[in-house]
């Protein structure tokens, strides 16, 4: 006989005992045929994994079904308690200001989107989300949910911003009466652009890439819009820790500027704004878990993007704070500031984030060259 089975029943001491399959942690069960009666003789350690790593997998986009053989349990207790930590997470624009103590975007984007769920208060089963964006670093400045699109919403949105002392110069937006007067309401200084501008910039760009391999005015140019913002955070950074700045690490990597500019505007809708409205949509549409309470998981979802490294290496929050850092999910889950890392002056990374940081300052749609897209008067010829 099996050693397994040379065991008496605990119950009824009888002899007569067979194999009864496992528990969901993997421990062995027994039944004994005299009594009935079932009972698990050794029990194996077990440790679920960490709740929040399991949270970043449902909000890069894994069901509750999905996470069932990771979790161990079923999916209305994983939902559950996805909820919870969702709910005991930190406000993203609080979240935000602990780590940046300045807001003074060159440019705001304000993107509204409409998508299908099921929620409470919306009989048409859809919410509105409206969002205001960094057009440098594409962090999520401030965001506000209601059931449709109004002017309210975006009042809303952009009294708060006012109050936390978010300041721009400029605001784009797609034309949207609502939008344009809550702006004119709020930042009455601020100037309103529309989305044919970012257009026409990209065109710019791209027709000076096809010019020459290695494009000095585009590297020019890149210097002097980052020196254009009012944050240069950067620039003070360089400065402190290795006595440069950001036109040294340009001039001495030309090829690097010219390689990153290709790439962005290559794969824009993965890694510029477009990325980052199309995977709202995509998480959220049809999104049935909303139908509660919509703001912790959307609160929850801004923030695992804004937090998670691109494919440069660092994240948006990163560029925002101008300062390369390591930014986590789950530091921003306790609430925890991010921690700014210090390399070698001549380290990949460093120059990576610092390219990074001069591409996306030349793509600011406000930037004005003396480029005419005409190579008649084109002043490199």
């Amino acid at each position: 006989m099996n050693d397994d089975l040379r065991q008496a029943c605990i119950f009824c001491n009888s002899t007569k005992v067979i194999r009864h399959g496992h528990t969901t942690t993997g421990n062995k069960r027994y039944r004994c045929r005299t009594c009935g009666k079932t009972w698990v003789h050794e029990k194996m350690e077990s440790s679920k994994p960490d709740l929040g790593i399991i949270v970043e997998e449902y909000l890069k986009g894994k069901t509750c079904r999905d996470l069932v053989n990771f979790y161990h349990s079923s999916p209305l207790r994983i939902n559950q308690k996805i909820r919870e930590f969702l709910d005991g997470c930190p406000n993203w624009e609080d979240y935000l200001d602990i780590n940046i103590q300045k807001h003074e975007p060159k440019l705001v984007y304000c993107v509204g989107r409409t998508f299908s769920c099921s929620s409470k208060g919306s009989n048409s089963n859809t919410m509105f989300l409206a969002m205001a964006i960094d057009a440098f670093s594409t962090v999520v400045l401030g965001f506000e949910l209601a059931v449709k699109d109004s002017k309210e919403v975006w009042d809303v949105l952009l009294k708060r911003m006012k109050s936390r002392n978010v300041r721009s110069q400029t605001f784009m937006t797609n034309g949207s009466k609502h939008i344009d007067d809550a702006i004119t309401e709020n930042y009455s200084d601020s100037s309103i652009r529309i989305y044919y501008h970012r257009a026409f910039r990209d065109k710019e760009i791209n027709c000076c890439l096809d010019r020459f391999p290695i494009n000095h005015k585009l590297i020019n140019d890149s210097i002097k819009s980052y020196e254009g913002l009012r944050d240069q955070t950067l620039n003070l950074f360089l400065r402190d820790h290795y006595d440069i700045r950001i036109k040294d690490v340009l001039n001495s990597n030309p090829e690097y500027l010219i390689k990153r500019l290709r790439e962005r505007l290559e794969n824009r809708p993965k890694i510029r704004i477009e990325g980052l409205v199309s995977a709202f949509q995509t998480r959220f549409e049809k999104f049935h878990m909303l139908k509660d309470d919509p703001y912790p998981l959307v609160n929850g979802w801004i923030a695992y993007w804004m937090l998670e490294g691109l494919d440069f290496g660092f994240s948006r929050m990163s560029v925002y704070m101008q300062v390369p850092a390591k930014t986590y999910f789950n530091n921003f889950s306790c609430g925890q500031k991010a921690i700014p890392i210090l390399f070698e002056q001549d380290n990949h990374e460093l120059k990576a984030f610092v390219v990074e940081v001069a591409a996306r300052s030349l793509q600011i749609p406000v930037f004005f060259s003396k480029c005419e897209m005409n190579l008649e008067k084109c002043h490199m010829y």
